[in-house]
């Protein structure tokens, strides 16, 4: 049986971050939120895949999945379809005042049908 490529045995992030290949833009998840929430008041959180270099999207490669968590708890999660929804969402969330940065920032997961799974973090400060 074949060895799995190692992209499909991790979490992939970039390996430098102020280079990042086209692969590593094509599948890194980009982060738009505040930086500072009030506790209990819904925010929204987009999510786009492919926002510094498109991403294939048709049915033999595409984004799978995107997922939010806030440090280890999910929020949210959509599946997409391949040709027929494009990598970006955006979500509705609250946070509660005992969820600072503390515990984790945002976290993205995106799933790729080729490329395994990718993730960004971005801290958030409930005030």
């Amino acid at each position: 049986m074949a060895e799995l490529p190692a992209l499909l045995r991790q979490v992939n992030k970039p390996k430098d971050p102020k280079n990042l290949t086209d692969l590593e833009k094509k599948h890194l998840p980009i982060i738009e939120a505040p930086t500072t929430v009030k506790a209990g008041e819904p925010f929204q959180v987009t999510v786009h895949v492919g926002k510094l270099l498109k991403h294939p999207n048709e049915p033999e490669h595409h984004i799978q999945s995107i997922e939010l968590y806030k440090g280890y708890v999910q929020l949210a999660r959509v599946d997409l379809a391949g040709a027929m929804t494009e990598p970006k969402v955006t979500f509705t969330v609250s946070l509660p005042a005992n969820t600072d940065d503390a515990n984790g920032g945002l976290r993205v997961f995106e799933k790729c049908n080729m490329h395994g799974v990718w993730e960004s973090t971005q801290p958030i400060t409930v005030g």
